[in-house]
């Protein structure tokens, strides 16, 4: 399912896979367990016709897979990826960016990587950087970006690139992020301020 601005729907978790284009065309948001994804684009070599979008859980982290055939064949390909994350319903706040991709090359000189770049929305700022890679000889599938201090907002840029000298092939299938989430400062301190009272309380009635 997916969910307009103004008709906004929770979305069951690990399913189903959504056009981007559903998304781009309609501005509609995706609400993932307690995050909401937005203002979806696009551009470069890929149309939003040719990518999905899933919702995603892992290890009680939400966020969304970009799925493709993104390959390159004696060929350089480029697609940038754009979107906001915010949190909803919760008092939550994201405290790491957390990205993992199936790139891979075969039978010769290639790289296939995504970079992604994270900006904090209060205030609007440049936050930093993060890769991930595979090629010939090394590759790192997974990486992750603390957070500090969480916030309640992000807006992420991917630049997604194949490259591929023949009769060598690079290929990425899926592209996955989730969000690490903490409570609010000050949901802890309640919760601190509480478990002391009960405390006191039970010394007290002794």
């Amino acid at each position: 399912m997916y969910a307009s601005r103004s008709e906004a729907q929770t979305i069951t978790t690990n399913g189903p896979s959504i056009s981007l284009a559903t998304l781009t065309n309609s501005g509609a948001d995706l609400i993932v367990g307690d995050k909401e994804f937005d203002n979806f684009t696009i551009s470069g070599d890929y149309l939003a016709s040719q990518v999905s979008v899933t919702p995603i859980s892992e290890n009680g982290n939400f966020g969304i897979q970009f799925g493709g055939t993104f390959s390159a064949s004696g060929q350089s390909k480029d697609i940038i990826l754009g979107y906001e994350v915010s949190v909803t319903n919760s008092p939550d706040l994201i405290s790491a960016a957390n990205l993992q991709f199936d790139g891979q090359v075969t039978s010769g000189t290639g790289l296939a990587s995504v970079v992604e770049q994270v900006f904090t929305n209060i205030p609007p700022a440049f936050y930093g950087q993060m890769s991930v890679f595979a090629g010939v000889t090394s590759n790192q599938l997974s990486t992750s970006l603390a957070i500090n201090p969480p916030q309640t907002e992000l807006s992420i840029n991917k630049d997604v690139e194949l490259t591929a000298i023949l009769p060598a092939s690079s290929s990425i299938m899926t592209i996955e992020q989730t969000f690490t989430q903490i409570p609010e400062p000050s949901t802890v301190a309640l919760a601190v301020a509480g478990f002391s009272g009960l405390l006191l309380l039970r010394r007290r009635r002794r």
